[in-house]
């Protein structure tokens, strides 16, 4: 009995230093604030305000990652977006679609729940924004989006800047609101550990993001 009791003290030993060497050089563990609820709209339908998830500390960026980065408009606090357009792309939002260099990637299939209700904290509103799949970067995401869209937007991004754009495209905390980053000080996220309703919400726990 003492043996086996000491092997798993060496075995549970082992993991715990492996995942302590992981998270202090490759990956943080952040919960999303619920504070704000502009940002916590912004942000559907992929994550959401209250989520615990895994981002690197140090990667590369490729277009259509998830981003946290410091909130260039609030000191202290970060904005979570998409990685879109990238220096000598010409990006424009035009019905709440995206269009690189005038092309748009395909849809491939609807989101599993089509119609999401979100509150709309500037007008006080619950839209039913509509859900589909859009393809960037060799991956596959879900974005929101409105019946009444903004008017278009279009620009060609600056060397050493990207433009980031938020899942919901109609609530929006992006570089339509803040302008383009450098992305230097952002992190990738990559996984969800535990959704905002508890790890009893199998839907939304131990999920990858990117």
């Amino acid at each position: 009995m003492r043996t086996w009791v000491k092997l798993l003290g060496w075995v549970f030993g082992l993991i715990a230093a492996a995942l302590l060497v992981l998270y202090v050089f490759f990956f943080d563990v952040w919960k999303i604030p619920t504070d704000d609820p502009t940002e916590s709209a912004s942000i559907l339908p992929n994550v959401e305000a209250g989520d615990i998830i895994v981002l690197t500390r140090h990667s590369s960026v490729a277009r259509g990652n998830l981003l946290r980065c410091p909130d260039p408009q609030a000191a202290g606090r970060y904005i979570i977006a998409r990685a879109m357009a990238t220096f000598g792309d010409t990006i424009e939002l035009k019905g709440d679609g995206v269009l690189i260099d005038g092309k748009r990637k395909p849809s491939p299939h609807p989101c599993d729940t089509p119609i999401m209700l979100v509150h709309d904290p500037q007008s006080g509103d619950d839209l039913n924004l509509h859900c589909f799949a859009e393809d960037f970067g060799e991956r596959d995401f879900d974005v929101l989006v409105s019946d009444q869209p903004e008017p278009p937007t279009k620009t060609a991004v600056e060397s050493g800047k990207w433009f980031l754009v938020s899942d919901d495209r109609h609530i929006h905390v992006d570089s339509r609101d803040f302008g383009q980053l450098d992305i230097s000080t952002c992190q990738h996220v990559v996984y969800r550990l535990v959704g905002a309703a508890g790890f009893g919400d199998s839907k939304h726990r131990l999920s990858v993001i990117w």
